[in-house]
Parts: structure tokens; sequence; C-alpha cells
């Protein structure tokens, strides 16, 4: 007989689910048969839809801030962090992570799907903090005169972030060498805006 699961097998196998199939699509059901326990052990844990959803959007974020955010904090500010933040979001796509690509960029694109507020939110709040960490390191680079005096870490985070999001999209489209194409292009940028 299986060992029940735990809370955190439970939660690892709804991350997986909803990267691939989205937060909305992600159901107690089918999440109970993954796991194999039955609805009301998963109910145990998650009383509602929105509680397991809102424990899934947590538990992505902390497998987030390890792959990705934690190394580049571990580097000094400024180019370094933001060169580091880039290749670990790359690193993680290509490793699969999150077996259906960016847990989070998939998560913001079926926004009006959810019609949970604190689901919502919480959303919101954790991939506004992710730009907003790149964007303050490319504004660290800048002052550290590490990129040219001038340089508006608003654009090179949007032109970065929008590398990442295009190289999802095109490898979804097919295209096996979207990731290394896009991660070189990101290269360029920041080399382009050096002083």
């Amino acid at each position: 007989m299986p060992r029940p699961s735990s809370r955190d097998d439970i939660l690892d196998t709804g991350v997986q689910m909803a990267s691939v199939w989205g937060l909305a699509g992600l159901s107690i059901g089918k999440l109970a048969a993954a796991v194999g326990m039955t609805k009301g052990g998963i109910c145990a844990h998650f009383p509602a839809k929105s509680d397991l959803q809102l424990a899934v959007v947590e538990r992505a974020a902390a497998i987030f801030r390890e792959e990705v955010v934690d190394p580049a904090l571990e580097v000094p500010a400024g180019l370094a962090r933001v060169e580091v933040l880039t290749d670990r979001w790359f690193d993680s796509i290509e490793a699969q992570v999150f077996q259906g690509g960016c847990f989070f960029t998939n998560a913001a694109l079926e926004l009006d799907d959810l019609d949970q507020p604190e689901v919502l939110g919480q959303i919101r709040g954790l991939y506004r903090s992710y730009l907003g960490l790149v964007e303050q390191s490319v504004g660290e680079a800048v002052a550290r005169g590490e990129l040219a005096a001038g340089t508006d870490p608003r654009q090179i985070a949007v032109l970065l972030h929008g590398l990442e999001v295009g190289a999802l999209v095109r490898h979804a489209l097919g295209e096996t060498d979207a990731y290394p194409v896009a991660r070189s292009a990101a290269r360029s940028l920041l080399e382009a805006h050096r002083p």
C-alpha cells in the first residue's frame, strides 16, 4: 500500500500540474488522482480550491527563489547580478524546473481567468517583485558605472523580460534554439549599454 502523500508532495505535484494546465485548471480531483489520495484527503490539507491555489503559488515562488533569485543575491549588486538573474532564469527554463515553462509567466497570462482576489494579488505581487529586482539591479549597474550613464533601468528590465517571454513563445512554436538565441540577445543588450 503506498504511503499517504505529504503536504509537500501534494504541493510539488500541484505546482507542476498548474505550470502545465494553469491555476484555473488545477482541480482537487486531478491532483488527488496524481498523488494517490482521495479528494477528501486533499481537502483535509486545503479546504477550498483557493487555499490550494495560494499554497501552490507560494510553493512555486519558493522554487523560483531557490533556482533564480537566491543565486543572484549571492553575487555583488550591479551588472553581475543582472547577468545571474538572466542566466538563472534561462537555466531554470531549459532544465524544466517547471514542466509547463515559466510558472509565473503562465500564471500572469491567465489572470483574467482567475476569480480569487487573493490569488490574483499574490501572483501580481510576486511577478512585480521579480521585475522590480531586475530593474533595481540594472539601476545599481548604472550607479556603479558598469552600464552607461543615462541607461534607463526600467527600459532594460522590460527588454530583458521581453526576451525571456519571447523565447517561451518561440520555443512553444517549435524553435529549438529559442532559448540560446534569446540568452545571447540578452548578453548583447547588456554589452551594448556598457560605457
